[in-house]
């Protein structure tokens, strides 16, 4: 029978990686009781919200209710009118009374759509929309870092690029749990 072979551990590594461990268990916790308070406060706010409506609809039923009051009491009082509406004026304010009229109502994609089957190129207006090929651009630079030499470069030219708009981000480092 073969000698099984002892596997030698670093002892400090092995306490480190321990409290490592235990870290990513308390930030798992921590998130664990913020995912909880976070659906807490969500219930609240549907709750608060629910009880807000209730009251909302009561209010605004009130509202269309005094709303036809005053239509009522608008025929029986004296009434400037012009020819879109009529106005009573009074301490609190003025209420106005807009006469019923109509409008047109459209949808442009189907009127663009008739337009074009029938020839009425007047009443189209084209547009062309430019847009900036970012990736296409992205791939032909590089970042030179040292050597005395620190900004953008593009690799097909050789040339440094000094163009507004363009700049290198630092991008600090992120430790992600997973």
């Amino acid at each position: 029978m073969a000698k099984k072979k002892e596997i030698e551990l670093d002892p400090v590594v092995v306490q480190n990686k321990a409290r490592m461990d235990e870290i990513i268990e308390e930030i798992k916790s921590i998130n664990a009781h913020r995912e909880e308070l976070k659906a807490v406060c969500e219930e609240r706010v549907r709750g608060i919200t629910e009880s807000y409506q209730d009251k909302d609809v009561l209010q605004y039923a009130r509202i269309r209710h005094l709303e036809e009051e005053l239509k009522v009491l608008m025929d029986v009082v004296p009434k400037q009118e012009t020819k879109t509406q009529y106005k009573v004026s009074l301490l609190c304010g003025d209420v106005v009374l807009k006469k019923a009229t109509k409008k047109l109502d459209y949808d442009k994609k189907k009127l663009l759509e008739w337009a074009t089957s029938n020839g009425r190129t007047d009443l189209i207006n084209s547009k062309t929309v430019d847009e900036f090929k970012w990736s296409e651009f992205k791939s032909s630079l590089a970042i030179q870092e040292g050597l005395g030499i620190d900004g953008i470069v593009d690799i097909t030219t050789g040339e440094m690029l000094e163009i507004d708009g363009l700049s290198v981000v630092n991008v600090p480092e992120e430790v992600v749990i997973k």
